[in-house]
């Protein structure tokens, strides 16, 4: 099993220590602070009785994400209304694991999935029953896997002293049914096509099972990355003479500064439009960018979707000492407080925003 401190270097860190200091509500959390009750949930997720079952991989991929499950409740945690709360402690631990992992080596693939793991766990709680429960159950499977997040959120439930630990139990393998009604339990959900899983991602009229035309009419490529991962190299490798649009490169060429909001929002504007020249006339294109949030690269997503294009997202990788190097040999280097708050909001792409996902290091790609 992947130890704790060789992969994280979690002995005397920041992170764990925050997690000590960090109270919760005693009426859920009676255990006390965030690192009691994640050494209680590492003890109930050995306890399963099949755990000596699963694979070696999955078991040390669970193992970190129940370490890391609640990594996000430091930074979110505040006292209102006469009690401790985390709101959105979920999305953002994901955030700060993926850098905790990405720091550490952990390999892209596992590391998305711990990551969905995370930002995930607190889905299966209330799920059944909930607004778009088949949506967001579906969205588990391809990402994360349902019965890994059943099996990380059981232990969630579990490992804590609470008057209805039992309830939430409860609640949590309803999760597991649902799934396993819906066929996705144990695998992701059986889409027609990659046509027809990107179809019902970006349009909320679609039946899961609806085998949807492929109506698209040109083929783009999103780039995502941080800079120095080697999104130029990518282009160079494998553009085979594609239009580029670039922010980066409009950004130099009129003179714009990163954080400069409104000559950031009139540059992409423009490139949005010169993406629909591309797209009116059906030609391939490739849309260079950092793309790290989720919301930002939605935005052009939504734009390419509207246009009927076929959508792959190339993720470019590189560990985080090459990519310090890199950025530090570019002609022109981004300052590192600059990728730092880029590092602050990086939630990387999953399958469910695109037709095919790659992710791309130093010219080795897997999908």
């Amino acid at each position: 099993m992947i130890a704790v401190g060789a992969e994280l270097g979690a002995e005397d860190a920041p992170w764990l220590a925050a997690m000590a200091e960090t109270p919760q509500n005693p009426l859920y959390h009676g255990e006390g602070d965030v690192l009691a009750h994640t050494r209680m949930v590492c003890e109930q997720l050995v306890a399963a009785p099949d755990w000596a079952q699963l694979s070696e991989l999955t078991r040390e991929e669970l193992w970190l994400a129940a370490v890391l499950h609640d990594v996000g409740k430091p930074a979110t945690t505040r006292f209102q209304d006469g009690r401790w709360t985390a709101p959105g402690h979920a999305r953002r631990g994901a955030i700060i694991a993926r850098r905790l992992l990405w720091e550490a080596g952990v390999e892209p693939h596992a590391r998305e999935r711990i990551c969905a793991l995370v930002r995930h766990h607190m889905a299966p709680y209330r799920l059944v029953g909930a607004g778009r429960a088949v949506r967001r159950c579906l969205e588990i499977s391809v990402e994360a896997g349902c019965d890994r997040q059943h099996r990380l959120t059981r232990a969630d439930a579990l490992g804590r002293i609470a008057p209805d630990v039992e309830g939430l139990a409860l609640e949590v393998d309803l999760f597991a049914e649902f799934a396993a009604e819906l066929g996705c339990l144990d695998a992701p959900y059986p889409f027609a096509s990659d046509h027809a899983r990107f179809s019902y991602f970006t349009r909320d009229d679609r039946d899961p099972a609806y085998a949807a035309y492929d109506d698209t009419r040109s083929r783009v490529v999103v780039l995502s990355g941080l800079p120095g991962s080697g999104k130029d190299l990518w282009i160079a490798l494998h553009g085979d003479g594609r239009p580029v649009i670039s922010l980066d490169d409009l950004r130099r060429e009129r003179g714009i500064k990163r954080g400069d909001s409104t000559g950031e929002g009139r540059l992409i504007q423009d490139a949005r439009e010169q993406a629909r020249v591309y797209l009116r006339a059906g030609e391939p294109f490739i849309w260079n960018a950092t793309n790290l949030s989720a919301q930002l690269r939605g935005q052009t997503l939504a734009l390419l979707a509207d246009y009927h294009a076929h959508v792959t997202i190339v993720a470019v990788e590189a560990p985080a000492d090459e990519l310090a190097r890199r950025n530090r040999d570019r002609a022109h280097p981004v300052p590192w407080p600059a990728i730092e708050r880029m590092l602050d909001r990086w939630e990387a792409p999953t399958r469910t925003e695109c037709h095919v996902l790659d992710t791309w290091n130093a010219g080795v790609s897997a999908t």
